[in-house]
């Protein structure tokens, strides 16, 4: 079992010298021995000492009279502390000038004080250990303070780890995360074996010959960090992420302590299966503290007691301002400005999704987008309800929390159904641009419980003001890229006006002669072959354009009964072979005009009779309620996805059939708004899409 030990040892130890000399290589090579990184440099050189005297040591064993063996046998414990020393002068330098950019010198300059005072009593501890070795003073004069003086060694890099990666900006972090995750492995095992040894006065030799091993696994890790030109930049520092951390840090302190113990315990009650018991349970009790770290309900837990028990306010308005401006511009995320608002808002309140209402038509707000939402709540918010207009006035945000027999507190204004009886909705926060209400933003319950205070308020009404900016200026970008879209696309027919022109200009000489020629055969010929000519260059125009304007508000409206209206239409359809139903004869008044309530009528089933690939007949229903005529055109074709719903087909020039303009949605929308009525489209992939005109009564 010795030979078998002392083979793996100097096999690992040499392959992990090995893989050190190679690191130093590349950082040779890409040229990161410069400047602030010469500590990296003098730290991977002492690696490769390190690994290189433990390789040596393994077989040293069997030449016990050579000098130059024992010395680097006795030297392998200073190798080990000076080893991670140098790792902690390359971390502390790196942090020193960040925290120097910050203008934070007191806390670089203390940090520095405290890791020389660490340095100067190891190097003494670590001297003394080493000449005791040969006899200079009695072994064990110092008792267990070179394990202590490798503990604090490796708690202190574990430490300046951490802190040194949450300070690297963020977007440098991609080429230094390999390489803190690569360090911290090795000297969390590192704690972990001293830790042990302190509790239990002894160092477990297979712990300690493992760490070869160990070395060869994280050094490729630290070697595709440098491979990719790490870059140790300034980031930003917050003290209340620093106080979280801290206190993450000094938690995983306490709990790996804690495991250590029951693992002795298991070990020495356990018999025979005591050292597979032990590991099973380390094992197990690591992989729950990485659960316990990346939850992030247990980490909004300990961020709202550290703002609530060792911060005078609740929120860090620098760091929140920052990361809602980082979210709303982050173009490169796959999310829309809609979703990104959401988000942005969600994270300030620690909520994991919501859901965006907004006012697209004059009289409704409808839900527009979401962002983790997995509710499917799709229910529109007349413009002229009491809640909306209590919103508006009083800027209220709504903790549905709170509510009391379907009312907002101390008021008589009742929420909407369909919010108030959904327990996992908490906050309704209206957007408000020059005082009207734009939309509303509903937040799911946070992670963990937080109190809606004056404070959480104020930040809100602040972010919310500030979305609903964002908002109305896309929405006036939108309308601005419209109308360029349509002065682009009226261009286009000056060259067809031209043309028209052209023949107008024959067709009114033509006239003009007819007057004192009409008797004449030549001239008669010649006329025949010029209107021909005429009406040969129109038809080639109409082939090929179809002249488009904006729908008209200036025609009148009046009370009509719609069901006439749109049984005439029907009847035509059925003499043309197509396949429509609609069954009603009960009179149906709403505001309209005739001329526009057809054309919206014929492209929508016109398009729901392109739509249906089967022979179910397009379904034509007409109905009402105290405020609207309601009609409704039902297809079963293949439907449409929410997002080209939301997003392209109300946009000129969208469309989904080929060689088509995209003008027809976005015309029968204008015409119907015209009226004072509203479309709805509802749709999905396969199930057909039915489409909702609503029409004032009066």
């Amino acid at each position: 079992m010795g030979s078998l030990t002392l083979n793996l040892s100097f096999l690992t130890y040499s392959v992990a010298t090995i893989a050190y000399a190679i690191l130093l290589g590349l950082i040779i090579e890409k040229k990161q021995f410069r400047g602030d990184n010469k500590w990296l440099f003098f730290a991977v050189i002492a690696s490769v000492a390190w690994a290189l005297a433990h390789s040596i040591s393994a077989v040293a064993g069997a030449y016990t009279t050579n000098l130059v063996l024992l010395t680097i046998s006795y030297l392998l414990p200073f190798l080990d502390w000076m080893k991670g020393i140098l790792w902690i002068m390359f971390l502390y330098n790196h942090l020193r000038l960040i925290w120097n950019a910050q203008d934070n010198k007191r806390l670089s300059q203390s940090v520095g004080n405290i890791i020389t005072i660490i340095a100067s009593i190891g190097v003494i501890i670590e001297a003394i250990d080493f000449c005791a070795s040969w006899g200079l003073f009695e072994q064990g004069i110092i008792g267990n303070l070179p394990t202590y003086n490798k503990f604090i060694m490796a708690f202190a890099v574990l430490l300046l780890v951490e802190n040194l990666y949450r300070n690297i900006a963020y977007e440098n972090r991609w080429g230094v995360r390999f390489f803190c995750l690569g360090l911290g492995s090795i000297y969390a095992f590192e704690f972990l074996l001293y830790s042990d040894s302190i509790l239990y006065s002894l160092i477990d030799r297979q712990f300690y010959e493992a760490r070869g091993a160990l070395n060869i696994v994280v050094v490729p890790l630290m070697a595709i960090a440098v491979s990719r030109g790490a870059n140790w930049s300034v980031g930003i520092s917050i003290s209340r992420r620093a106080a979280f951390h801290m206190v993450s840090l000094v938690a995983g302190i306490i709990y790996l302590i804690a495991i250590s113990v029951l693992g002795y315990y298991i070990q020495s009650f356990g018999g025979d299966w005591g050292k597979i018991l032990q590991v099973s349970f380390l094992f197990a009790a690591f992989v729950g503290f990485v659960v316990i770290i990346y939850s992030g309900r247990i980490r909004s837990i300990v961020l709202v007691l550290i703002n609530k028990y060792f911060f005078a306010y609740k929120f860090d308005y620098r760091e929140e301002w920052l990361r809602f401006i980082q979210t709303m511009t982050a173009s490169e995320d796959h999310y829309n400005l809609q979703e990104r608002a959401i988000k942005a808002v969600a994270n300030i309140m620690d909520s994991r999704g919501g859901a965006l209402w907004y006012k697209e038509q004059p009289d409704t707000y409808s839900r527009v987008a979401r962002w983790n939402f997995i509710h499917d709540i799709d229910e529109d918010l007349d413009a002229n309800s009491h809640f909306v207009e209590f919103m508006e006035k009083y800027h209220w945000i709504v903790d549905l929390n709170d509510v009391e027999d379907g009312k907002i507190p101390g008021s008589d204004c009742d929420i909407p159904t369909w919010l108030s009886e959904e327990a996992e909705l908490w906050l309704v926060i209206p957007l408000i641009h020059h005082e009207e209400l734009k939309g509303f933003i509903v937040l799911y319950q946070p992670r963990a419980i937080k109190e809606l205070n004056w404070e959480t308020i104020d930040i809100l009404r602040t972010v919310s003001l500030q979305v609903a900016s964002y908002l109305v200026e896309q929405e006036t970008s939108n309308a601005l890229g419209i109308a360029a879209e349509f002065e682009a696309f009226n261009r286009k027919f000056a060259f067809v006006i031209h043309d028209i022109k052209n023949m107008a200009s024959q067709l009114s000489l033509l006239n003009k002669n007819a007057e004192k020629y009409a008797d004449n055969p030549d001239f008669q010929q010649d006329m025949k072959h010029t209107v021909n000519n005429t009406v040969e260059k129109m038809n080639d125009l109409l082939s090929r354009i179809n002249i488009i304007q904006e729908p008209s508000k200036s025609k009148t409206l009046s009370v009509q009964d719609v069901h006439n209206i749109v049984d005439a239409r029907v009847k035509k359809f059925l003499a043309a072979g197509q396949n429509v139903n609609y069954k009603n004869s009960e009179e149906v008044n709403a505001l309209l005009n005739e001329e526009n309530l057809d054309t919206v009528l014929v492209h929508i089933t016109q398009n729901a009779i392109d739509a249906t690939k089967t022979e179910v007949p397009v379904e034509i229903s007409l109905t009402q309620n105290n405020n609207f005529a309601i009609l409704k055109v039902r297809d079963c074709g293949e439907g449409m996805d929410y997002d080209f719903i939301r997003n392209e087909l109300f946009r000129p020039f969208r469309s989904l059939k080929e060689g088509g303009y995209g003008i027809g949605a976005y015309e029968s929308r204008q015409l119907i708004q015209s009226m004072g009525g509203r479309m709805e489209v509802k749709s999905k992939p396969g199930k057909g899409t039915t489409v909702t005109v609503y029409l004032k009564k009066e």
